[in-house]
C-alpha cells in the first residue's frame, strides 16, 4: 500500500480541569496510527507542514515516513483544546498558518493507492486544491471533514455552522468521516439520514459518523437504496477524548485500501476508536494494532 496523508501538524494545549498538557496534535494523530498499522511493503508520504522550533514534537514518529512533499514554516498553529465532561470540546487558534502547498508534477507519477485528507484546521487545504489532488493522483480520497465545520472568528475562538460550499468539497470525496455535530453542518437538512441521503446522491460512497461513546455509523448505498450499519461502542473505560475521531479515520481507511470491505473496516476502525480512548499517552498509540485485535477477538 502507498499512502498519502494530506493534513496540518499542530501544536496542542488541552485544558482538562486544572491541567494544562503540552504535546504534538493535528496530523500527529493520523500519523501515528498509519505508523502502527502498516506492513513492512508499506509506504506512507506527508504533505503538511513542518517548523523548526516545534519539529521535537513530532520525531521521531515522523522519520518513518516520506518527507519529500513537506513544507518548511516559520511557526505551526496552535490549538487550544477545552475538554468537557459531556459534548463537544470549545477550541481556541493561534497563529492560523497558510494552506498546505504541494506541486502536482511532483505528485503525479508517484501512483498512491489512496488519499486520506484530515483538515485538522479547515484551512489546510481549500477544495479546489483537494480537486487538483483528486484529479492528479486519481485514487480514492478519504475525508474527515473535522475544522471545515467550524469557521474561525475573529479572537481565534471557533464555533459549528453549515458549510456554504459543501457540493464542490464533496465532488472530490469517496469516502465522508464526520462526528455527529459535524454531519449536521454538511447540509441543510434536518436530520442526519437526509443530510446523509444528500451526500450519497451527491457520489461520495461511503459517510461514517462517530458518535462518541455510543459507537459508529456508517451510511453506503446498495442498489441505488441508502443502508447503514451501527456498530456499537464497545465497554471501555474511557480516559482520553483527544485524537479518537483521527484514528478511527486513519484505521478504517487503511483497512478498506487493504482488503475492500467497508463493513470489516468499520468494525476495526471502531475499535481502534475505543483504543485510543484508553490512553493516558500517545506514546502507547504504537500498541494500536494488538489492542484493536484483543478489543474484536479476545472473550
Amino acid at each position: 500500500m502507498k499512502l498519502l496523508i494530506v493534513g496540518s501538524s499542530v501544536e496542542d494545549f488541552i485544558h482538562s480541569g486544572d491541567a494544562i498538557l503540552n504535546q504534538p496534535g493535528g496530523l500527529f494523530y493520523t500519523a501515528s496510527a498509519v505508523d502502527a498499522l502498516m506492513g513492512h511493503e508499506d509506504k506512507c508520504y506527508l504533505l503538511t507542514n513542518m517548523s523548526e522550533t516545534q519539529k521535537h514534537h513530532y520525531f521521531p514518529l515522523y522519520n518513518g515516513f516520506n518527507l519529500e512533499l513537506v513544507n518548511r514554516v516559520e511557526k505551526l498553529p496552535v490549538i487550544h483544546l477545552f475538554i468537557k465532561e459531556h459534548g463537544e470540546r470549545d477550541e481556541k487558534y493561534e497563529n492560523l498558518t497558510d494552506p498546505i502547498k504541494f506541486d502536482t508534477t511532483k505528485i503525479v507519477d508517484m501512483n498512491f493507492d489512496g488519499i486520506l485528507v484530515n483538515l485538522i484546521t479547515g484551512y489546510d487545504l481549500d477544495c479546489e486544491a483537494l480537486k487538483g489532488l483528486k484529479s492528479t493522483i486519481n485514487s480514492p480520497v478519504f475525508l474527515d471533514i473535522h475544522s471545515l465545520t467550524r469557521p474561525m472568528k475573529s479572537d481565534g475562538t471557533r464555533e459549528f455552522a453549515k458549510i456554504e460550499n459543501i457540493d464542490e468539497w464533496l465532488s472530490s470525496v469517496d469516502i465522508l468521516q464526520a462526528n455527529e455535530t459535524e454531519i449536521m453542518c454538511c447540509g441543510t437538512a434536518e436530520t442526519e439520514e437526509l443530510i446523509v441521503e444528500n451526500i450519497l446522491n451527491l457520489g461520495v460512497k461511503i459517510v461514517l459518523v462517530t458518535k462518541g461513546n455510543l459507537g459508529s455509523r456508517m451510511y453506503y448505498k446498495i442498489e441505488g437504496e441508502t443502508n447503514s450499519i451501527f456498530a456499537k461502542a464497545h465497554p471501555v473505560t474511557t480516559i482520553n477524548k483527544v485524537g479518537c475521531g483521527d484514528l478511527f479515520g486513519a484505521t478504517y481507511f487503511m483497512s478498506f485500501l487493504a482488503n475492500n470491505d467497508p463493513i470489516k473496516s468499520l468494525y476495526y476502525a471502531n475499535a481502534a476508536g475505543a483504543a485510543v480512548s484508553t490512553y493516558d499517552s500517545t506514546a502507547l498509540i504504537k500498541n494500536l494494532k494488538n489492542d484493536i485485535d484483543t478489543l474484536l477477538y479476545e472473550k
